[in-house]
């Protein structure tokens, strides 16, 4: 094994209502199963306790850097743009906290990927669950042009992975968008994913979820301003795109 890890596994991570630190445990004691082993896990927290420390302190057999980020606006972009600044391995791979991999070779597929000099960042499909067990919703990621205006065929950014010296990073005026403007990004600068469609991950579906939360409000504003961000280079079709989004936040 060399001195830097062939990947980076990055878990932006948070109080969560209390949920945190067990979403985690849960996730980490996947991520300790995997066949793969050349990889570090960059557990990036912004909780006010200690919870989520303890669980990292807590597991012996993985390579596990848990870093603070209290100091940072309180927001998955910044959190996830910290995590993949200190990551030293040639793979960054995403992981929100209360998503987990979906059987011990997850990691390998996703590794095996990157093989290709051709790829230089990658989707998995992915299945859901409200209970940590039990599998529902298949979903299979797709790219499309205007993504960028919040139509996710993709998913969450649990299902990405980008090569460390090309990967851009989040946007940190988003909260919304930020999963499909880092899709926008991806395809702009390094060209199309390659796509693994077996499910390699598990999106869990519970209340504390930030979509849950989304106001009609923020959606109009992150939606002008994607539309400003990119305003150089839309066409015609963008444009009425993202006026029948805008006219969805009306209804």
């Amino acid at each position: 094994m060399s001195d830097a890890p062939k990947l980076s596994l990055c878990i932006p991570c948070y109080a969560m209502g209390g949920q945190g630190a067990a979403f985690l445990k849960h996730s980490l004691d996947i991520v300790a199963q995997q066949t793969l082993r050349d990889f570090e896990v960059i557990v990036a927290d912004q909780s006010d306790d200690d919870a989520v420390a303890q669980v990292c302190d807590g597991i012996s057999d993985l390579n596990i850097r848990h870093i603070w980020t209290r100091e940072l606006p309180r927001q998955g972009s910044a959190n996830t743009n910290a995590a993949i600044e200190v990551a030293q391995g040639e793979i960054v791979k995403i992981l929100f906290q209360d998503d987990f991999l979906n059987g011990p070779d997850a990691l390998a597929r996703i590794a095996q990927a990157f093989d290709t000099p051709e790829t230089k960042w990658c989707l998995t499909g992915c299945d859901h669950s409200r209970d940590g067990h039990t599998l529902i919703r298949p979903f299979r990621p797709r790219y499309h042009d205007r993504i960028q205006f919040g139509k996710n065929t993709v998913s969450s950014p649990s299902v990405l992975s980008v090569r460390r010296d090309v990967a851009p990073r989040f946007d940190e005026n988003l909260i919304w968008l930020m999963d499909v403007d880092y899709y926008y990004q991806c395809q702009t600068r390094l060209g199309p994913p390659t796509v693994i469609e077996e499910p390699l991950v598990i999106n869990r579906l519970h209340a504390g979820q930030v979509s849950a939360g989304v106001s009609r409000g923020l959606v109009r504003s992150e939606l002008r301003y994607v539309w400003d961000k990119y305003r150089a280079t839309m066409t015609w079709r963008d444009w009425w795109h993202y006026v029948g989004r805008m006219r969805k936040t009306w209804m």
